[in-house]
């Protein structure tokens, strides 16, 4: 839900600034859980301390981010407040997240789900198309948008230096998400940020079903509805699970930013046949033209094959053996010489496992380990194998050439051969 609010005791200064407000996390609701609310407690409910912390963990990551973006963000914090909501506000240059403590000590929060609340909110003010209509598109982003961002680009970046897989050996993890995520991450430390950010949905999405007094949300029972138009405000609560469990399964990187005007860029998508990770058709209509993620014939005017992409080097070498995961592999890569090339993509195959499609023009849904997009066109990009590899092995990595799209405008390179030895 967005409104639009000119606060009338600022609009007789001279210096006075219109506040413009986002959409609350939850639908407007009456609420309240006090201070000294009775409550069950467990090792994983938000204490104050708890309250703090979180909010402390996203504004050092996203602080510096939403700079980029022309703001400067400011997280008030509201623990004696008893609202159980959280609000996004523009006021001026100022990208204004509210928290509340009512919301923290509602019994269905988690730690893990309280951050996830904290980066829905950013996500209004940075996460990217679609946003809401009534704003003429210039902000907010609509609610689903900004679940999929909390979860695909924030709490990734909120968890990535954490002890995850120590973190989530403490959970109780539900067993559709641990099938889904180890199929589709291999990376210890990217199968539990997984597990995390899909069991902080099912929390953050349970809040509402406790608050309407209906049966939690299930990972097995996907929302069946397919919207005719984007649906703008807040989606059903199992719709809202699909997001968040989707986004969590996504396998794009959190360092490449969501698109700004273009919906496909740093998501997965349609355009692209990802396959897992998509923007559920329960709230999300995919455009046609206009870079949007078409469905049914996502493609129709492909771009020109082009000649396959020179291949990554080591010092010159297309071939490296290195015995030591924790030292940085300078990989050399330049696709510049394209017409209309804007950026490149980077895959990695499966340890010990050679590209099923060899040159071809798509990912290899076969052998393929992981994509990595990059709005550059030459340089080096310094590989840590313990940080980016799953283990000891060979591994190939070839790179595209891509258009302002994410369109490819050259063919996969031929490989990079990086073998890990003990």
């Amino acid at each position: 839900m967005i409104r639009l609010v000119l606060l009338i005791s600022l609009l007789f200064s001279s210096n006075a600034t219109p506040c413009v407000n986002g959409g609350g996390f939850l639908p407007e609701n009456d609420h309240w859980i006090p201070v000294n609310a009775h409550r069950p407690l467990s090792a994983d409910s938000v204490g104050e301390a708890d309250f703090n912390n979180i909010l402390d963990k996203v504004e050092e990551v996203y602080g510096p981010i939403v700079r980029n973006y022309g703001g400067n963000l400011v997280i008030r914090r509201n623990w004696s407040d008893g609202t159980v909501n959280a609000y996004a506000n523009r006021e001026g240059s100022n990208f204004v997240v509210e928290m509340f403590g009512g919301l923290a000590r509602h019994s269905t929060i988690t730690k893990d789900a309280f951050a996830l609340v904290a980066c829905h909110e950013v996500g209004h003010h940075i996460g990217g198309v679609p946003r809401y209509t009534d704003q003429g598109g210039t902000w907010a982003s609509t609610e689903g948008q900004s679940d999929y961002f909390a979860v695909t680009k924030c709490l990734r970046k909120v968890f990535l230096e954490d002890n995850n897989p120590d973190i989530v050996a403490g959970m109780q993890i539900d067993p559709a998400v641990t099938r889904k995520c180890e199929e589709q991450f291999s990376i210890p430390n990217d199968v539990a940020i997984c597990k995390r950010i899909s069991m902080a949905g099912h929390s953050s999405a349970s809040l509402f079903a406790a608050m309407s007094n209906l049966p939690f949300p299930k990972f097995e029972t996907p929302d069946p509805n397919v919207v005719s138009q984007t649906y703008e405000s807040h989606p059903a609560y199992q719709c809202r699970l699909d997001t968040y469990f989707q986004g969590a399964n996504c396998t794009v990187s959190e360092n490449v930013e969501i698109g700004q005007s273009d919906p496909n860029e740093g998501t997965c998508n349609r355009l692209e046949n990802f396959e897992e990770g998509l923007r559920p058709l329960c709230w999300y209509k995919p455009t046609t033209g206009g870079g949007g993620d078409g469905g049914g014939n996502p493609n129709p005017n492909p771009p020109p094959t082009g000649d396959v992409a020179a291949t990554p080097t080591v010092n010159g070498q297309t071939s490296v053996v290195s015995r030591n995961p924790n030292l940085a592999i300078p990989i050399s890569i330049d696709v510049s010489r394209y017409p209309n090339v804007y950026g490149l993509a980077l895959e990695f195959s499966k340890p010990n496992q050679t590209f099923s499609n060899p040159n071809s023009q798509a990912p290899d849904r076969v052998n393929g380990l992981r994509v990595e997009v990059y709005a550059t066109t030459r340089g080096v990009y310094n590989l840590i194998p313990a940080q980016r590899l799953p283990g000891w092995g060979s591994y190939q990595i070839r790179v595209i050439a891509l258009d302002r799209n994410r369109r490819p405008v050259s063919r996969f390179s031929n490989s990079l051969q990086v073998v890990l030895q003990r």
